[in-house]
């Protein structure tokens, strides 16, 4: 029965074995029940039209599984479908009423139909079954009301018993489909189960090791951030002047790591279906452009590629989403100078069409159109000598440039290479604050407490020397539980503190503290190292909990500048 059941199955891979598995076990038990049950049909009614059709049938569907053996497996499946089908319309007109019209509307929709859904899977075999079916059930029932063809004749008795055995005939076949369709949900559940399993595994892995790496690079971004501060304090002291490209490039390298990490995530982000809300505000556009460029200035400098700006909108404001937009344009670029040549220049150009905002970014080298095809297509990546891409940052800035509802197509033009996108143009006013520079007081903080609560001391380091440039007072703790004895002893005026903690983490922290009527209006910023946070709404959570502001590392200063400013008393700061 073994070498029946599995005919054909030696080379070819599991899905393959399966449906050969189902033909082949089909086919052998089709067969035996037309030469038992045509003995019984032929010793009922000694007629030809009953017995050479029968071993006709029955011969047919043995040679279904000699196919197979062959490995001619679509001349078998095709084989074994159109002895089905004809049988069922002959034996349906040739019997009549010894065949109960019931039965066989139930075998042609459940066996042939969920049979064919069974054994065949693509859509361009599938329908042309499925119309023929209709058309068996159609002309059918048509010769059953109208009688075109008159069905043999059948004494009383013998009609009885053969209505007895089609009708356990085809309730067979329609239960072995129902069988194998039930062990093919099984199985599907079972690989689900499977898939899960190593998706949950895989997932705790990607956590933990995003939450390893955000944290030194957090520290790496906050240093490189505090030199720049420095730099931009001392900037006529020759020791700086002398290391100054190397501070640049150090905060570039530090901005380009940040974006790689972010990268992948806001694409896990959508494909969760959670990505951010388009937030629209007063963007300046122009120095969006020129950060992008300063960010991959560190990789032009190792690249010998060189920026340039052509910016010729009449206007320097713009209403959009600046996060989205920055990453937007800091992806092409980023693209363009890493797929540069030694010596080549990448150009930004922006411009007007209409009603609508251009941006191209063009670069030296050109691409084939095989290669076009693919370019938007997520982890489709490719290596120079400098850099390799993870192949997700052109596929993420596609989605992005359709959440602001525009497009993006790439063209291929003397020897350059051109990716251009265009979103709706929304002028606007310059804001109040506009073209005001991130700079800290030396005595800005003077007076204040702020408690920093971190169990990687680097992290309490970076963050305890930026406020400490206001001329705060800082207060160091490693954990919840820790934080929460100093901030009952030293009554801070802000909190600073991780997410992620032993003893106590950030969370509970954040209840205990709230619990006490004293810290219920204590500004409370979490910063966290969780990569998978922006999808599984640790921030909103947090906030409605009480958290005044929250943070994903690799944070910036201006940010926790900005809400430190905005929180803490307005009498303790010194304008």
């Amino acid at each position: 029965m073994n070498i029946i059941k599995n005919a054909g199955t030696r080379y070819v891979t599991e899905p393959e074995k399966r449906t050969l598995i189902i033909i082949n076990s089909l086919a052998f038990l089709t067969g035996m029940l037309v030469f038992i049950l045509g003995g019984v049909f032929y010793l009922l009614v000694h007629s030809l039209l009953i017995l050479l059709p029968l071993i006709l049938e029955g011969i047919g569907m043995f040679g279904v599984i000699v196919l197979n053996g062959m490995g001619k497996r679509n001349s078998a499946n095709l084989g074994m479908f159109a002895l089905h089908y004809v049988a069922a319309g002959y034996w349906t007109i040739l019997l009549g009423n010894a065949i109960p019209i019931e039965v066989v509307i139930a075998f042609l929709l459940i066996f042939l139909i969920c049979g064919s859904f069974l054994v065949y899977r693509q859509h361009k075999i599938r329908m042309p079954l499925l119309l023929a079916i209709g058309v068996l059930l159609v002309v059918t029932q048509a010769n059953s009301y109208f009688g075109f063809i008159k069905p043999i004749e059948l004494s009383s008795t013998s009609a009885y018993i053969m209505r007895l055995c089609t009708t356990s005939g085809m309730l067979t076949f329609i239960l072995f489909v129902i069988f194998e369709f039930m062990n093919e949900i099984i199985r599907l559940m079972d690989d689900l189960g499977k898939s899960n399993k190593v998706l949950s595994a895989n997932a705790a892995f990607l956590r933990e090791t995003f939450h390893e790496l955000k944290t030194p690079l957090n520290s790496i971004y906050g240093i490189a951030q505090l030199l720049d501060l420095a730099r931009n304090a001392n900037k006529h002291v020759p020791v700086i002047q002398e290391i100054d490209m190397d501070l640049k490039n150090l905060l570039g390298a530090g901005q380009l790591s940040k974006d790689i990490v972010n990268n992948v995530l806001d694409l896990k982000r959508i494909e969760a279906g959670k990505f951010m809300d388009i937030k629209m505000g007063v963007v300046h556009l122009r120095h969006c452009i020129e950060q992008c460029m300063a960010m991959n200035q560190y990789t032009g400098v190792l690249q010998g590629v060189s920026l340039a700006l052509d910016y010729r909108l009449p206007q320097q404001f713009i209403e959009s989403d600046e996060i989205v937009l920055i990453k937007i344009i800091n992806n092409l670029t980023s693209n363009a100078v890493k797929f540069s040549p030694a010596g080549g220049e990448v150009l930004i150009s922006v411009y007007l069409d209409g009603t609508s905002l251009c941006v191209r970014v063009k670069n030296k080298g050109e691409i084939t159109p095989e290669r076009q095809e693919k370019l938007f297509l997520p982890y489709e990546s490719e290596r120079n000598h400098i850099t390799s891409g993870t192949g997700i940052g052109l596929h993420l800035t596609k989605q992005l440039i359709t959440l602001l509802e525009g497009s993006i197509h790439v063209i291929s033009e003397e020897g350059h290479t051109i990716f251009e996108f265009a979103i709706p143009y929304r002028p606007a006013h310059p804001p109040a604050s506009a073209g005001k520079k991130f700079e800290i007081g030396k005595d800005e903080f003077e007076g204040l407490k702020v408690l920093v609560v971190d169990d990687n001391q680097m992290n309490q380091y970076v963050i305890e020397k930026f406020v400490r440039k206001g001329g705060a007072t800082v207060l160091l703790s490693s954990d919840g539980k820790e934080a929460l004895e100093t901030a009952l002893a030293e009554k801070p005026d802000i909190i600073i503190t991780d997410s992620q903690m032993p003893v106590m983490n950030g969370r509970e922290f954040l209840l205990a503290l709230r619990a006490i009527p004293a810290f219920t209006g204590t500004p409370f910023i979490v910063i966290s190292g969780d990569a998978f946070n922006k999808y599984s709404n640790e921030s909103e959570e947090l906030l409605k909990l009480g958290a005044t502001a929250f943070f994903n590392k690799p944070f910036s200063f201006e940010e926790l500048y900005t809400e430190m400013k905005k929180h803490l008393p307005a009498k303790s700061i010194k304008a």
